[in-house]
């Protein structure tokens, strides 16, 4: 009797480690995912932060240089804005004087960019020529149909002779699991946008 209970205990036990070996994979899977997708959550939500901190910075009658300047000097891990990220400073304006060819459209009044990585504003204008430092303002706000902003969000509008600062942060997120390999691919770049 008790060589058969010890001959069921051994066979028990290569049977768990074979259960263990078949859901090693799955768990390591499970548990990589779960750090990245973490990982990149506070990534995105550092990103939120700063971009919402840049609007309200430009709103405050700052140039757009002194508030690219702060941002750069507050950005925690994953902003590095001289290497790894970008802002794009925004303010829309609804032009106020009538009889121009703008009034009442909502036109991109000043623009500004800093950072080395790759990324565009997502908001659509024509064209448009701009002044340089310290403005960076639209040299013919009133008339040059090519500064129409085209896709504002439903749910932001401008008033007529009033300003929208909208600021926009790209930053590269670098993976720190090699989740990528078992074919779910993470994001390397994050992308913030915040109205004020």
């Amino acid at each position: 009797m008790k060589a058969t209970v010890i001959r069921f205990a051994r066979r028990d036990r290569g049977q768990s480690m074979i259960e263990f070996a078949v859901v090693l994979p799955v768990l390591l899977v499970v548990v990589l995912g779960l750090v990245e997708v973490s990982w990149a959550l506070y990534d995105q939500h550092v990103l939120t932060k700063m971009s919402r901190e840049g609007s309200n910075l430009i709103s405050r009658d700052v140039t757009l240089q002194d508030a690219a300047n702060a941002l750069k000097n507050m950005a925690a891990r994953p902003v590095n804005l001289p290497s790894n990220s970008k802002v794009i400073f925004s303010v829309i304006m609804n032009p106020a004087i009538t009889g121009t060819t703008n009034y009442g459209t909502p036109i991109l009044y000043q623009r500004y960019e800093y950072g080395s990585i790759a990324g565009t504003s997502h908001l659509n204008i024509g064209g448009g020529s701009f002044s340089g430092a310290p403005d960076y303002t639209a040299t013919n706000p009133n008339g040059d149909t090519g500064l129409r902003v085209t896709n504002l969000p439903a749910s932001v509008s401008v008033p007529i002779g009033g300003m929208l600062y909208v600021t926009e942060i790209y930053s590269n997120h670098p993976l720190i699991t090699p989740f990528n390999r078992f074919g779910v691919t993470v994001p390397s770049t994050l992308y913030s946008i915040a109205y004020f």
